[in-house]
């Protein structure tokens, strides 16, 4: 029988696995970071200079035990060796985190970013400064885009000025564009989307320089991100492949384009809208899966259609906008509907699907007060709920609640409920939870492990001796001890130490029974 060569390694077995084909184990290699595939060079003889010829370089100052000037040299002798070898580099990270002598990074970035962007093939180039006060002027970096082998290009804490317009763009098979507190004009990125016919994924997060930002000529867009809150921008998005689309910021949605045939998911923070983006929704988006409005102006009142919908988040800031808003959603086939603020004025759902609904309430804390109209509104909305499995968060419970008239209402089922805030007297949280328990009928309390005394007060040791309107549909209280991170659950029969998340588990009288 023939046998194979090879390396035997300390039980004397062979290795197998090194007498790989050297572009396979430098496969391998690339999965890993810069540091653990350097301690690959202790497995054996053939492993020893391995990682030296990886195709990505991960440099980052911040992870580097030495000081700058090794960290710089050992980066310079490392690109020097991928050149000498005439090696290809598919991905080159550089994270500069020491301002303080910045000139020298920048130096010796101008000297190979040239060489590994035009001469080395790199397919991903990712650098970034790490600074909360300043943009770096690297004039250099401009010379990417004159790579035709670039897809991926993440930036941050640079500036792309040009002392003469961008004309050179033949990253051709550009796919994915990052750009994060990156100084750049309107023109600049213009000229870079027009360039890159192939551009799927956009990022501009906090650019300063941009104040008109058209995406109109990249036919293969499917992914834009847009977060910056300085200033008002305009942003207009006219192509019909999308997929996805972030806005966080005060643009006006009307400047887009109203038919997004393939858009699937639209989140949208402290965006204009008008009563425009709800008429002929479910015609101008009928792929649409996912819509997020969070803190949007223009959400007084609406009509929603959508059979595609099948989650909604709405979130609204201040009492005011949401006491008067009017909300009528239409949505057949909605798997999930989360909301976030004070007690909205009206929403009503049309589905026919099974569904969850999550709400946290926010309230004013110390100032706040419920009221018997207060609470009549949140018996509405959970009504409005009733067909889905729903969890009520109550964030801040109030410190007053100026009555308690619990037989005004018919009690709602709700699968969990949750506590959590400030910690105020036994008095006050006891009137707010007899007021709530007379608006819903939890099947699971959580709280806060301040709360848990006093859940277990009001709820077992003291229930006897209070009169409260929920008593006599509440027929059996337990509590279970659970680990979040295995589901586990078991069993207390008495107050745990604090050490322990516990719930509270409601059996209540179905209101049927109720003489």
């Amino acid at each position: 029988m023939k046998k194979h060569g090879g390396e035997r390694n300390g039980d004397g077995f062979m290795d197998r696995i090194s007498q790989l084909p050297q572009h396979i184990l430098q496969h391998v290699l690339s999965f890993l970071s810069q540091k653990e595939a350097v301690q690959t060079s202790l497995l054996s003889k053939s492993w020893r200079y391995l990682w030296c010829t990886r195709p990505n370089i991960e440099f980052r100052e911040s992870r580097f035990t030495g000081n700058k000037e090794t960290f710089m040299s050992v980066l310079d002798k490392t690109l020097q060796g991928y050149h000498d070898q005439m090696l290809c580099i598919q991905e080159f990270c550089v994270e500069i985190s020491n301002i303080d002598s910045v000139s020298e990074s920048i130096s010796l970035l101008e000297k190979w970013i040239p060489i590994v962007t035009m001469n080395m093939r790199l397919k991903t180039f990712n650098l970034s400064f790490s600074s909360n006060v300043t943009y770096f002027n690297l004039p250099v970096i401009l010379v990417v885009f004159e790579s035709e082998f670039l897809h991926k290009l993440y930036l941050k804490r640079c500036m792309l000025l040009s002392q003469k317009p961008l004309d050179m763009v033949l990253s051709k098979h550009l796919k994915t564009l990052s750009l994060k507190r990156v100084y750049i004009k309107d023109e600049t990125f213009e000229k870079i989307m027009s360039s890159c016919p192939f551009i799927e994924y956009v990022v501009l997060h906090k650019c300063e320089g941009l104040r008109i930002i058209k995406v109109n000529k990249s036919h293969n867009l499917k992914h834009f991100d847009f977060d910056d809150y300085r200033c008002n921008y305009i942003i207009k998005i006219d192509v019909p492949t999308i997929e996805t689309i972030k806005i966080g910021g005060f643009p006006n949605w009307c400047d887009h384009r109203k038919y997004f045939p393939h858009l699937k998911s639209l989140h949208l923070k402290f965006v204009k809208l008008s009563a425009e983006l709800f008429n002929n929704f479910s015609s101008n988006f009928p792929c649409l899966e996912e819509l997020s409005l969070w803190f949007c102006y223009g959400l007084d009142k609406f009509h929603l259609f959508s059979r595609s919908m099948k989650h909604l988040i709405l979130a609204l800031l201040g009492s005011i906008k949401a006491a008067s808003m009017k909300a009528v959603i239409d949505a057949p086939n909605i798997v999930k509907f989360e909301y976030e603020g004070d007690i909205p004025g009206s929403i009503s759902f049309t589905t026919s699907t099974k569904w969850k609904s999550n709400i946290v309430v926010q309230s004013n804390g110390s100032f706040d007060d419920y009221t018997s109209s207060r609470c009549l509104k949140l018996n509405e909305l959970l009504k409005a709920l009733s067909e889905s499995e729903i969890s009520v968060n109550i964030a801040n419970p109030p410190l007053l609640v100026l009555d308690d008239d619990g037989g005004l209402y018919e009690p709602v089922a709700v699968e969990n409920l949750s506590l959590s805030g400030y910690y105020w007297p036994f008095s006050s949280h006891a009137r707010f939870l007899n007021c709530l328990f007379c608006v819903c009928h939890p099947r699971y309390v959580y709280a806060h492990p301040s709360f848990d005394e006093f859940l277990w007060k009001i709820l077992v040791t003291e229930r006897e001796m209070r009169h409260y309107f929920w008593q006599r549909d509440l027929e059996e209280v337990s509590m279970e001890a659970f680990d979040e991170n295995v589901n586990e659950r078991s069993p207390e029969c008495g107050l745990p130490g604090k050490h322990k998340n516990i719930r509270f588990r409601l059996k209540w009288i179905e209101l049927s029974d109720l003489p």
